[in-house]
């Protein structure tokens, strides 16, 4: 295994030298839109790596392309990558249909177990765990019906009603309650509901904590941009992507010229980072 891993390493420095976290990703996901699953592997991995924070999403997709281009070990070192980082949804990585060809190996029940060890020791420093878990539940219930759309959409209603409830009680819930992917899934919950004015309810608390001591910026942005594309106005942060026959691109932009400023007046980085994570083509 330690020589797999060198052997990975030094794949990730081939032609990628001098660029930054973000350029890199931009460059593995070209790859990846020509074929080049494991050349996409390694420069999405060496992306993640250098971006050293928040970054398990990215050794996700990497091991992705790794899986792609039937590399079976390098996709398990990049899973246990994304466990290291802070990735705790077995469901997700069940439900992917990429990943299904590890499920017959036995590092595929391995790499359960250490998610399972290390979600355990990871709770145990929140102080609302029944909470996360609930809201795990809660997005699991939305996710397991994707296709299904009149069952889930009975069950993204009676999320909204839940979470309401939550809301009611505890505000926006912090990191230090239910972990930073905890506040993802409130997020995430609340994108789903069909309730504007809940959804503009959840943007107001989210707006609150960017001048408290946990901030979320990025939680914010994407709600704001999301309801201002549901509502048919130009967003405001850049954070609503679309296609647009094959190409992705940003939603309309208000004020263009000035969107890094408000990006970086609550805490984002330059909207050109953000393109490159998301294999947009912005100058």
């Amino acid at each position: 295994m330690k020589k797999i891993f060198l052997l990975l390493v030094f794949s990730l420095s081939l032609n990628s030298f001098g660029q930054t976290w973000d350029e890199l990703i931009y460059q593995g996901k070209k790859e990846r839109a020509d074929g080049n699953f494991k050349k996409a592997g390694a420069l999405i991995a060496k992306g993640a790596r250098l971006k050293g924070s928040e970054n398990f999403e990215h050794y996700y997709y990497a091991a992705i392309m790794y899986a792609n281009a039937n590399q079976m070990d390098s996709t398990f070192i990049l899973l246990e990558k994304c466990i290291d980082a802070g990735m705790y949804d077995w469901a997700r990585w069940v439900r992917n249909s990429r990943l299904e060809k590890l499920h017959d190996d036995k590092r595929w029940d391995a790499l359960k177990m250490k998610m399972q060890k290390s979600e355990d020791e990871y709770v145990t420093t929140l102080s609302h765990p029944k909470l996360r878990e609930e809201l795990k539940r809660m997005w699991k219930n939305d996710q397991d019906l994707v296709g299904k759309w009149d069952e889930q959409k009975i069950v993204v209603d009676k999320n909204t009603i839940r979470l309401n409830q939550i809301l009611e009680q505890y505000g926006w819930p912090t990191q230090s309650m239910i972990g930073k992917d905890g506040t993802w899934l409130a997020w995430a919950i609340t994108q789903h509901s069909h309730d504007l004015d809940f959804q503009k309810k959840c943007l107001k608390l989210l707006e609150s904590t960017l001048t408290k001591p946990e901030p979320e910026p990025i939680l914010y942005a994407e709600l704001y941009d999301r309801i201002c594309r549901n509502t048919n106005q130009k967003q405001k942060f850049g954070q609503a992507i679309i296609e647009d026959r094959g190409t992705k691109k940003f939603y309309p932009i208000e004020k263009e010229p000035e969107v890094d400023e408000r990006r970086k007046s609550i805490g984002l980085a330059p909207l050109k980072v953000y393109a490159n994570e998301n294999y947009v083509s912005y100058k």
